[in-house]
């Protein structure tokens, strides 16, 4: 077999071979599910705003503690929360893709991300269950899924299943037809 492009070495088995490698569209994308969130973000923006008038327009009580000055800034932290889910998290989700690289091999499918310096890489084996979704914004190939579980505080269990793949790339029928073609190969 062939060595290794520069960096994978001694990240891909003796008989995989990269296909194709890309990145995810940077942009801003409001996705439809996305509208939800921010509208009850904008809900919680919009109570902390009143909170905050409402708090500081009845004035300081006499012989009070100079602390009761600063109780309008409570509701500060729940703007910042009700900010962030009406637009921040449209920016965050574009910052995160920005550093963000795809790499399909034969076997796997590699997602690095490099975050505010923390540098990650998770490979997830493809599975024969390929789904693409193609919009105006960019191409989604789902090929893998991950479940967790989550416990509440009366130790119910809740399990989460959530779809891996290589978001918003250009082209993502031809990648598709590579991932196919590997899983094929993979069950002669």
């Amino acid at each position: 077999m062939s060595k290794p492009p520069p960096g994978w070495e001694g990240l891909l088995d003796d008989d995989e071979e990269i296909l194709w490698q890309g990145r995810p569209s940077a942009g801003v994308v409001v996705r439809g599910k996305d509208i939800f969130e921010s509208l009850f973000g904008l809900f919680f923006a919009g109570f902390a705003i009143f909170w905050m008038s409402m708090a500081s327009s009845m004035g300081t009580p006499r012989n009070a503690p100079g602390i009761f000055q600063f109780f309008p800034l409570f509701g500060l932290p729940f703007l910042a929360i009700g900010l962030y889910m009406v637009f921040g998290k449209y920016f965050w989700k574009a910052y995160q893709r920005r550093h963000t690289n795809y790499t399909l091999t034969n076997k796997r499918g590699f997602i690095a991300t490099e975050v505010l310096g923390t540098r990650k890489l998770k490979s997830y084996p493809l599975t024969d269950r390929l789904e693409l979704e193609q919009s105006a914004r960019g191409d989604t190939l789902w090929f893998a899924t991950t479940t967790y579980t989550r416990r509440n505080k009366n130790g119910f269990k809740r399990s989460f299943t959530r779809r891996i793949g290589f978001e918003l790339i250009e082209n993502g029928a031809h990648v598709m037809g590579l991932a196919r073609k590997a899983l094929k190969e993979q069950s002669q």
